[in-house]
């Protein structure tokens, strides 16, 4: 039986479990700490934490497998103290109304996010990883430390890259909230086709691009806690060309929209916050012989008093900034749900 690790904020670690299984990893380097990501990363092992712009002022982490503990139990409480901008839902919906200009203007989609503040003394952040665990079996569960930096833990739906012999990527869009119907029985509105078609499209194009054969499965309807999404799976040979697809890869249209850079230099001008690690990417780099990254979704920055929730959505010429609300609410409560039973107090 293993014994509790205490943990502190000085302390650079990842705690995390793949999709469908049951042991989960404590990943970290002997001397605490961390290197930047480069091209060399995907051939070494360890655990990648990658911002959603490396402008954003926070560091492409690289933790180094020097210690990796099966089904270690941590103890870790965040003593961070950050202030994050949290808007009325009046700003968000004038905000996103800017964005559907913007989208008949010259984009093909945008996303918008925002922060959803939870007022809850977080505690003992090993309990709602464990929580996690339990209430999403089919999420990827992590909890992050970066020393000086910050501390995150969330539940992602989303594949960024796999590879365990053959690669795999996914485009995953498109929102509704689920009702209980059979997942071939539900159906898709033009808006929702469309903003997954994008990403499908882009994905289509770099391996393409790239001189990569691949295999694309049919779209079909996938949940992700509370909610669905459309999804479609890519599979290929990389070539040896992980650290090139995996640039190009990142931010995907589905976190940022179309074109790509333009999309990403007016998301930071408009967007009264900074995303730092939300719709970066993170996972285990070559450990059990397998790479697995995820899109940091669903997921949440913890402070010292609070839960600092990103959520978003993706924004085109037709979308209804009402609905648009309400799709963040039902994300957000992929995290809050399991925070109340948790902690067990009042938030908002």
């Amino acid at each position: 039986m293993h014994k509790v690790i205490p943990l502190t904020d000085n302390i650079t670690f990842a705690l995390y479990r793949l999709p469908n299984q049951v042991d989960h990893f404590l990943v970290k380097q002997k001397d605490n700490g961390y290197s930047l990501l480069d091209s060399s990363t995907f051939t070494k092992k360890g655990f990648v934490f990658y911002p959603f712009t490396r402008s954003s002022g926070k560091p492409s982490v690289f933790i180094n497998s020097e210690e990796v503990i099966r089904n270690a139990k941590v103890s870790f409480h965040s003593t961070y103290n950050n202030t994050v901008k949290v808007i009325t839902k009046s700003d968000y919906i004038s905000t996103v109304n800017q964005f559907i200009g913007a989208t008949k203007a010259r984009f093909k989609k945008l996303i918008f996010s925002r922060i959803k503040k939870i007022n809850t003394t977080p505690g003992n952040l090993y309990k709602l990883f464990e929580a996690l665990k339990t209430s999403y079996p089919t999420a990827f569960i992590y909890l992050v430390n970066i020393a000086n930096e910050g501390c995150w833990i969330g539940a992602s739906p989303e594949i960024l890259y796999t590879q365990n012999g053959l690669a795999h990527t996914m485009a995953l869009a498109g929102t509704q909230i689920d009702l209980g119907l059979p997942l071939e029985e539900v159906q898709w509105g033009s808006k929702e086709i469309e903003e997954q078609s994008i990403v499908e499209r882009y994905f289509q194009r770099i391996l393409r691009n790239k001189g990569i054969n691949f295999k694309k499965s049919e779209r079909k309807t996938v949940k992700a806690g509370n909610v669905l999404h459309l999804h479609t799976d890519f599979s290929f040979n990389p070539k040896g060309q992980v650290y090139e697809l995996v640039s190009d890869l990142h931010p995907s249209p589905a976190v940022c929209g179309m074109p790509k850079q333009s999309a990403k230099e007016f998301i930071i001008n408009q967007e009264p916050h900074t995303r730092d690690y939300y719709c970066g990417f993170l996972g285990p780099v070559n450990l059990n012989e397998e790479t697995n990254l995820f899109v940091n979704l669903r997921c949440m920055q913890v402070m010292k008093d609070y839960f600092a929730l990103y959520v978003g959505g993706g924004i085109l010429p037709d979308s209804d900034p009402e609905k648009e609300w309400e799709e963040t609410e039902m994300k957000a409560k992929t995290l809050s749900s399991v925070i109340e039973k948790v902690y067990l107090k009042e938030f908002v």
